[in-house]
């Protein structure tokens, strides 16, 4: 190391972890979160004298973490993009040098973090990377392949990335670019040479849930049960699973009463304990006049996907004495499937009669019924 340098930490946490739905950086690792134990590895580094975190919707959460580190840590509002959070982060330093992580990152070691150090102090701008391991293609718009690139001289750049601290305000003056895919990328622009270090495959960054350790085994399985039935009334179209079936009669709702969508978001809503579809889209609401229920079967995936369920399967059953309906299944599946944005075989629609038994069986009428299983992270909760 090289005597009488200060280097600033600055710690970028201001994303928005879309891909997740969820903040990734509060789950938890072993008793730390995301992010504390990406913060505490620099917290660590004898050679960092200040942190700077960069924060965003998560800054009251994230606010704890100025009272568990040893060295001066501030936090601070990130941009509406990467460049912009980290240009946020840079006007809060005095240190010498600085050195740029992603906060999704936790598990850099100490090693990688003093070698891109060591190759800052002496060229200026340096950055860990690993080979990459796999074949990479160059692909066209039209989703061909172009050419294969030589591997041997392919890397996978990681964080922290370290600079000189008045060299990488310089390369920013110069460089108006602000769509650079990272750090390292405005120095280039900006024809500074950067020098990489030896980066860890275990340094790898949490982008989707895969990602997570043991993800399959920290999960919750939430079943639920969806019940719907419509009267079939002269003047309707009859609409199941957003598929218009010929007949002479159709269902008598509020919407376009697609009895068996209905059955399927109920199912869907219960699991994820949100009510059901006469508290999310109410009968009395002039919006859902003869709504298509595939549209509303859209809107209820997308509110899963906030709070973070994942759907992994649905078995339906349509109660029906007329018409025949099993010409239909294949695309009644599909149409949920594509709203729900999962495998079509994920979604199961059976449909069957009730020996001319109760109002199903008399035709005065369709029901149906269907269960589901919803999954998502523990930290949901």
């Amino acid at each position: 190391m090289i005597e009488n340098r200060t280097v600033a930490a600055i710690i970028v946490a201001a994303g928005n972890s879309t891909r997740m739905g969820f903040d990734k950086l509060l789950y938890n690792l072993d008793g730390q979160t995301v992010l504390e134990k990406s913060v505490r590895a620099f917290d660590e580094h004898p050679a960092i004298d200040e942190l700077v975190i960069v924060v965003g919707e998560n800054a009251e959460k994230a606010a704890p973490l100025l009272q568990n580190m040893h060295k001066p840590v501030r936090l601070v509002p990130g941009g509406a993009t990467r460049a912009q959070s980290v240009q946020n982060g840079l006007a809060q330093i005095r240190s010498d040098f600085v050195a740029v992580h992603d906060a999704a990152r936790p598990f850099v070691s100490q090693t990688v973090i003093t070698a891109a150090l060591n190759a800052a102090f002496r060229m200026g701008a340096a950055a860990p990377a690993v080979p990459v391991k796999d074949t990479v293609k160059v692909i066209g718009a039209d989703g061909m392949v172009k050419y294969t690139p030589d591997r041997s001289g392919l890397y996978a750049v990681q964080t922290p990335q370290c600079f000189r601290t008045e060299l990488y305000r310089k390369a920013l003056r110069a460089v108006s670019n602000g769509e650079v895919t990272d750090d390292c990328s405005v120095l280039e622009l900006a024809g500074v040479p950067v020098q990489l270090t030896q980066g860890d495959y275990a340094n790898y960054k949490i982008t989707t849930r895969e990602d997570l350790p043991v993800y399959r085994e920290e999960r919750q399985m939430h079943i639920g049960h969806g019940y719907d039935v419509h009267r079939l009334v002269e003047g309707r179209k009859l609409i199941l699973g957003g598929v218009e079936i010929p007949y002479d009669k159709g269902l008598l709702g509020h919407s376009d009463a697609d009895v068996l969508t209905h059955a399927v978001m109920d199912a869907l809503l219960g699991a994820a304990a949100l009510g059901d579809i006469g508290h999310l889209f109410p009968d009395n609401d002039p919006a859902y006049e003869g709504a298509d229920s595939i549209g509303l079967l859209r809107k209820v995936g997308e509110l899963l996907k906030q709070q973070g369920w994942d759907v992994e399967n649905l078995d339906a059953t349509i109660l029906c004495q007329a018409p025949k309906l099993a010409p239909h299944i294949a695309a009644m599946r599909e149409n949920i499937s594509r709203a729900l944005g999962v495998d079509v075989t994920n979604v199961s629609v059976k449909a069957t009669t009730e020996e001319k038994l109760g109002f199903t069986g008399a035709g005065d009428g369709i029901a149906a019924h269907c269960v589901c299983l919803l999954t998502r992270l523990d930290s949901q909760s």
